[in-house]
């Protein structure tokens, strides 16, 4: 049995938009309420308070002149972020500024083998870009972290896996040219989803060719299609040798989400999970840090994650076959 870390705390919730926006503290809630029900007894579990980062950490990924917009839009507390999907809020600076501290801290903490693994539920907003917010994402936390990893830890093989729904652009593209970082993203059809990419054939370029692994998925797509892609990034794992494993675990592609057209249920969470966990465990000494993406229907929300942490508790070295 390993133990996990969560970030859960007061501020937590505060990563949320207004109004009838899709991203709202509601997920968050219901996920928290499910978490004390079932697991929060469990002494390998560790709820931890959130920590907001500093500029100085911001600033690892993105720009100068970004990070100053998005403090001026934090105090007038109006308008948007992007072009209409992410709106301004007051303290929607420190809000996200947590989301990435939070992370932050996760990486050192497992690094430094204080805890074995680390889920930060408002984590993972892939879809930042160095100068922009898009798509409900300010601050981009799992590049943040995979600098962080390189840079002041020294990682040269990371690997990045997402499985939300929609394409992890902001971390595919804007390391589309490392070839110390490695993305597996499985999402839905980019030709029927937000942000419209993510295809088979976008490997990499230059010296990082092969080192990006994008599998698309029809609407309608199940369990059993997206096993069978999972299986794929097994192999690509088991090919590179990663020193860290990034988890993107986003839960929009069980059915009934109101925003795309997958079909999961949370096995799919319980399978990669547990796939990912002993990947962890077999070639990068149990490094892997999960974070919670997206997922607009809450119950699901909370079925996706409760299956992540789950499956990050378990660990049976003897299994061969999950």
């Amino acid at each position: 049995m390993c133990s996990v870390g969560i970030f859960l705390g007061e501020t937590t919730p505060r990563y949320s938009f207004p109004d009838d926006h899709p991203l709202r503290s509601s997920r968050v809630e219901i996920f928290l309420n499910k978490f004390r029900e079932e697991l929060g007894n469990k002494e390998s579990i560790k709820v931890m308070e959130p920590i907001i980062a500093s500029e100085d950490l911001l600033l690892l990924f993105h720009t100068k002149e970004y990070v100053d917009f998005v403090k001026r839009a934090s105090e007038y507390g109006f308008g948007y972020l992007d072009y209409g999907d992410t709106p301004a809020f007051k303290g929607v600076f420190e809000a996200s500024s947590y989301v990435v501290g939070s992370t932050l801290l996760g990486l050192d903490i497992i690094l430094k083998k204080e805890i074995d693994h680390i889920f930060n539920p408002i984590g993972g907003m892939h879809h930042a870009r160095r100068d922009r917010a898009a798509g409900f994402c300010v601050f981009n936390d799992a590049s943040i972290a995979i600098i962080h990893a390189k840079k002041n830890h020294g990682l040269k093989r990371i690997l990045y896996v997402d499985i939300d729904a929609h394409h992890g652009d902001g971390v595919c593209y804007e390391f589309y040219d490392d070839p110390m970082v490695f993305t597996a993203d499985i999402h839905e059809d980019g030709r029927y989803l937000y942000p419209g990419t993510g295809f088979s054939h976008e490997t990499g370029s230059g010296e990082a060719e092969g080192t990006k692994l994008n599998i698309s998925l029809k609407p309608g797509a199940g369990d059993e299609e997206f096993k069978e892609a999972f299986d794929e990034i097994e192999e690509f794992a088991h090919r590179i040798k990663p020193e860290l494993i990034i988890f993107q675990c986003g839960a929009d592609g069980l059915r009934n989400d109101p925003l795309t057209h997958l079909v999961y249920t949370e096995e799919a969470h319980r399978y990669a999970t547990k796939k990912l966990h002993k990947i962890s465990h077999e070639l990068c000494d149990g490094r892997i840090l999960a974070l919670g993406g997206g997922g607009y229907n809450p119950d699901n929300v909370a079925k996706a994650w409760l299956e992540v942490i789950k499956g990050l508790i378990d660990y049976h070295p003897m299994v061969t076959n999950l």
